[in-house]
Formats: C-alpha cells, structure tokens, sequence
C-alpha cells in the first residue's frame, strides 16, 4: 500500500495537524519545539516494529483533560491499494463497487478502523446479514422430528437472528460450535428421524460459517492490516558509537533500563547472527581462537547484508571482543583503513546505526517502510547536508520517507511539492500545511535562507538565464515547461535556468549582474508601464540587445497589457484563485461576469481580479495588493501537472508553446552551444530544469 496522507490529532501539542499529503519524500519545515517530534512519534506508533501503545495519561495535550478517552482517534491515515492488492481485494468482496484504497485509524486504546475508499463496504455487511437472516428464518426440521430437537432448533434460530441483527453477521462465526453442540445434544436416540435432521441442520450451520468467512469484513480488515508498511523511526540521538561492555548492558537489560544505544547495539548484534547472552557467557572463556572466529563470521555476515546496499558507500565491518568489552570497526570503499566507529564523525554513527536499524525493521527487504526521520544530518556540515539528501533518496526507492528540519542546507529546493510547514499557535496547537505563505515568520525562515543559498548558487552557475520579474511568473514558467516537456511538445531548453527578480526594476539589476559574469541572458517583461520602462532602459543604455529582452505582449502578438496570468482564460484561473483564496471569499466565489462588470477598463485579468475584490470591501497590502497571485501560481504549480495536456485550453498551451520558442531562439549562444553539450542536454539525458525555488512573496505581480 502507499501512504497517501497523515492527519494527527490530540497527541501532545498537537489538537488537529490537518491531513498532511505524503509524498515519496516529504520534509517537515518548522522551527524547534513546533511539534515536529511529536508528529513522527505518532506516526511511529502507529505500525512500528516492534509494537508500542500511545499512553493516554503522557501524550494527551495538557489543558483538554474533560475531552480525554481511550476511544479517541490519534492518528489517521490514508492508503492506496497498488499491484496484486487490488486483486486480493477484488477476489475477497462477491459483488458492487470494489475499493482502491482505505482510510485506516487508531486510537489510544491500540483499536484500528476502517474504512475503504471511494466508499466503504457497509454493503457487504448488509448483503451478507440479510442472506443469512434470510436462510435462518427459514430454518426448520420435519414434522418427525421429536419435539425436543425442533425447540432447540427454534430456540437456536431466534439467538442466532438476534445475534446477527445485534453484533453483526461476523458475530456468528463465534458462536457456530456452540449452537451445532446444541442441536446434537437435543437429538433423542429413540426418534429414527432426528439424527438425519440433525445432521442436515449441522451442514447448514458450517456452510453459514464458511460464507461469513469468506466475504467478512474483519476479514477483509485483517489482510489489510498486513499490508501497511512498518513505520521505522530515527532521531539524531541513537547512533551507535561502536563501543559496548556486556555485563553492563545486561544489568540495564535486566532493569529494564536500556539506552536507545543499547538497543540499537543489540540489533546489530542480532543481525549479525550473535547471541547477546551467549556471547556475555563467553566473555571469560579461555577458548579466544574460536571467540575470534566466530567475531569475524559475524563481522562478514553483517558485511554481505549492507555491502552494495547504497551506491554511495560500502561498508565492511569488523567486531573485535576483549573480555566485555565489545569494538566495532568500520572501513569503507572511501574509507579503507579500520577505525573504531567511535572515532569516526558522528554523521557517519548515525548512518551506520540507521542503516542497521532499517534492515532490523524491514526483515532484511528494505522495502514496504514508512521511513521517519527526525532532524537527520545535525551532526554534518552544510556541504555533507546537501550529499545527505542524494542519501535520502536511495532510502525512499522502494519505502516512503518523512523527515523534519528547521536547517536550510537540509531542504531540497528543487522539489517544492513535498515541503510542509509546521507551525504552533495557543488556540489550535501544532498544525502542517503546504501553504507556504500561510505559515508564521519563523517557520518560513529556514525557507527564506535555503533561497537565498539556492538564487546565489544558480546565479553564477548557469550559462544560460532567464531573469523574470517575480515568483508567481517563475513557477507559471517552470510548470508549464515540464508539462510541455512531458508531452515531447516546444518548451523551455532544459539548459535554461529561470531567475526570479521580485519585479520589474530589480529585474534589471539581476540582469546586469548576470552579464557581468560573462553568462548569458534574456529577460522577460510583462507588458505594462513599468515593464516598457525597464525595457527601454536597459536597450537604450546599451546594456542588453533589444532581442534579449522580450515583453510578453509582443512576443505573442498582443497589443493591450498583459502578464503571465493572462495566458489562462479568465474561467480557468478563477476556478484555482477560488481554490486558493476559499477561506477570504468566505463562500462567495468570483465568477467571470464579476470580475467583467468590475473591471471594465482593466486589460489585465489580475487587474480584475483587484477590482472585483476591492468591491467586497477587502483590504490591500502595504504594497496596495488585494490578493497574492504567488499563491494562486503555488497552487497551480501543484495541481496543473496532474491533468493531461488534452484538459488544458488550447489558445494557452499554444500561447506557452510561442513564448517558450521565442525564449530558446533569444537566448544568446544557445543554439551555437558544442554537439557534446546538446547531446548531455538532450530530453533523454538530461535532468529537468529549471529547478524552482522558493522566494518569499514578491511585492507586487
């Protein structure tokens, strides 16, 4: 099964998080003490390896005491059923609409429900309640049966109708022995006829049995269960520093006192083949050639289950014993020479420790896991940091991994899709959202400097740049150049690097900035009074040709003022700015006819927008905007990927279709570049680009 979205609730900070979408990696932005723990710890409860219960009166959130119950829902999850899961649930549901996922919850008693997705199986329930009430009803014996035997079959039906219309059809299954033990008992030796009736009676009674098993829920329910993934957890203060002394460890074991350092020794233990308590007998043995072999035995075997586990870096492990005293050596194809673990860097601890701990937990697949990761990588530099998340994605190959930070090094600003935000208030507690903008100051902040390092790194990087004035045009951009990339249709060089400005003059400044390192550029305007300016200026001061700098209206033939924006019909972009902007509109959409009647003279559909809003009383910003189009262009950089070209309005695929072409053809150099460049930039090769970024909102469209 996939894990498609989490919601927590009432666990420690946490009231309500709000569902969360997961992703094959999802990170988990907040500042410390946010609630980001807390959410992983949850999830971790929910399935772990080994089982652990939530406790009620530890983990419910202080200040809601009248509300607490073991009965309460802390964690929800939901699933898609993929491959022969669907087919196995197929198989087990006879007959009407077959689910494709499941919607599974726990509560602080331990207690799972179900429900199946798009819609629940409450029919089976009551398919199969009614065929059996059906079959009891009409239950009976002949009239040479003895009047014993057909008043307990009488008396044996009315339980069984009343156990069946109380608890449920599954209920029966229970209760079948007792019912058969009844009927038998009730025959009378004497009557020729009660033996035969009874053994029909008894026939009927298993093949009742044997139909509930087949289409009951709970079983349904229990193959299910099997399937959700073991969700594996690791904070950055288990690792393993590759020291141990038995004995003590055995009195921490025996005290029920065991670090998380010595749990995590006994995994390894474990997983190499040794037995802890065997091992502690032998401490003093005199026999020390054969407690070597075997240390070396465990040492290979532990060796062939990581070796070739991750491209990067293979390990080779070496147990040395002296008396209790147990040292674990590491080298590596980097690394070959052998060194304690507790000398090596603390990072490396943690990757020893969690790629231990994950084949543990996994059975040795390293597949089928939810991967929980809390602030990984506090022990590495920046540089290590940003190695770290190419790690991370050969962890979540065949799993799914969630990870929190709050450090910029650590978030991948190539995937905005999977960053979530999770930020505290008094009234509602910890809450995680992809709103980007919706979060608090401090919670945008680790954003904010990862965008910072991720503009300074792709300014002087790329050869070939396309400066745009703000955030809402690059992700249109960026958007629309993988779709149309997806589709082998004309889209944007994936040589091509867009740089967002935060507006039409800083544009400028960029641009100079660019051509002063020798790169080459283009810069796209909108077409309106200040991006005619900029364009003037920079053309007429020498500083760029007039073919390197393209305002939108002319490259596509408009003479009125136009953005990005307008490239979409006025129908299409309200039904996301209605989307995006839902809890503002408080229920009352703009529609087409609207923002036509209050924008008559206004050329620019966000333009009209402004003026449909402004009607309703709404107020401006600081910089005398009613709405931010940054987020309605977040929100359509997240869902248009999902739709096929055909669902798209033609008159804008082609619109993207010319500009992106006039772009490629304006772009200095670009075409003259070597054969061997195109050939490594060619679709089949190279790697998408532009990489998005995320930049706090700009000033003004």
């Amino acid at each position: 099964m996939r894990l498609k979205a989490v919601k927590v609730k009432m666990y420690r900070p946490i009231i309500d998080s709000g569902w969360i979408d997961i992703d094959d990696i999802t990170v988990i932005v907040g500042k410390n003490e946010s609630g980001k723990s807390a959410l992983l710890k949850a999830l971790h409860k929910f399935k772990s390896f080994t089982p652990e219960p939530y406790t009620l009166d530890r983990e419910w959130p202080r200040g809601h005491r009248r509300k607490r119950s073991p009965d309460a829902v802390v964690v929800q999850t939901r699933f898609d059923f993929e491959g022969g899961e669907l087919d196995e649930i197929a198989e087990l549901i006879p007959s009407g609409e077959k689910p494709t996922g499941v919607e599974i919850s726990k509560t602080y008693e331990g207690e799972y429900k179900y429900k199946f997705l798009p819609s629940d199986l409450d029919y089976i329930e009551q398919t199969t309640k009614g065929s059996l009430l059906s079959q009891l009803d009409e239950l009976s014996v002949g009239d040479l049966a003895s009047d014993n035997l057909k008043q307990a079959v009488s008396q044996m039906r009315s339980e069984a109708i009343r156990l069946i219309e109380g608890s449920g059809h599954s209920a029966l299954t229970e209760n079948i022995a007792t019912y058969k033990n009844q009927i038998n008992t009730a025959v009378q030796l004497d009557k020729d006829h009660d033996q035969t009736y009874a053994h029909d009676i008894v026939n009927l009674l298993d093949n009742l049995s044997s139909h509930v098993d087949v289409t009951s829920r709970k079983q349904i329910e229990s193959k299910v269960f099997e399937w959700i993934p073991t969700f594996i957890y690791m904070d950055d203060h288990k690792p393993f520093n590759g020291s141990a002394y038995l004995d003590q460890i055995k009195l921490r074991k025996d005290s029920g006192l065991l670090t998380d350092e010595d749990k995590t020794f006994l995994i390894i233990f474990e997983m190499a083949g040794l037995d802890f308590d065997k091992e502690l007998q032998r401490s003093h043995d005199e026999d020390r050639e054969q407690r070597m072999l075997d240390m070396n035995d465990a040492s290979l075997t532990l060796t062939h289950m990581l070796a070739n586990h991750w491209s990067q870096r293979n390990y080779k492990i070496n147990f040395v014993a002296d008396g209790y005293h147990v040292i674990t050596f590491v080298s590596d194809d980097i690394q070959t020479s052998l060194v304690s673990l507790d000398e090596r860097s603390k990072g490396f601890q943690w990757f020893f420790s969690f790629d231990t701990t994950f084949l543990y937990e996994t059975q040795g697949t390293f597949k089928n896991a939810i991967i929980l990761l809390d602030e990984p990588g506090l022990h590495l530099h920046a540089s290590a940091q940003q190695d770290f998340l190419v790690r991370l994605k050969e962890y979540a190959k065949d799993n799914q991994l969630i990870y929190t930070t709050h450090m910029p090094f650590m978030i991948d600003m190539q995937q905005l899709d999977n960053i979530r935000v999770c930020a505290e208030s008094t009234e509602n507690g910890s809450t995680v959202s992809a709103d980007f903008y919706a979060a608090d100051e401090q919670a945008r902040f680790s954003l904010q400097v990862a965008l910072g390092l991720s503009i300074s790194e792709s300014l002087f990087t790329s050869p070939y740049n396309l400066v745009v004035e703000g955030v809402a045009d690059f992700w249109l951009l960026a958007t629309m150049a993988r779709i149309l990339q997806d589709e082998n249709r004309t889209s944007l060089d994936k040589r091509v690097t867009i740089t967002p400005s935060g507006a039409a003059t800083t544009a400028a400044y960029v641009a100079t900035m660019l051509q002063g390192q020798d790169l080459n550029v283009v810069v796209l305007l909108e077409s309106d009074p200040e991006g005619e300016k900029v364009a003037d200026g920079l053309i007429k001061n020498w500083i760029m040709e007039d073919k390197h700098v393209l305002l939108l209206g002319k490259v596509l033939g408009r003479a009125e003022d136009i953005t990005l924006e307008d490239l979409f019909s006025d129908r299409f972009y309200l039904s996301f700015f209605n989307k995006a902007y839902d809890k503002e509109l408080e229920g009352k959409p703009l529609t087409v006819e609207k923002i036509k009647a209050n924008g008559k003279d206004q050329p620019q559909l966000v333009r009209r927008i402004e003026s449909a809003l402004k009607s309703r009383s709404m107020k401006s910003d600081s910089a005398g905007w009613t709405f931010d189009k940054g987020r309605v262009a977040k929100l359509l950089m997240t869902e248009l990927p999902k739709q096929s070209l055909a669902d798209l309005p033609d008159g804008m695929v082609g619109d993207f279709e010319q500009l992106f072409k006039s772009i490629n053809e304006a772009m200095p150099g670009l075409n003259d570049a070597p054969d061997s460049e195109k050939a490594t930039r060619s679709p089949e090769n190279a790697s998408v680009s532009p990489g998005p970024t995320l930049p706090p909102a700009p000033p003004s469209p």
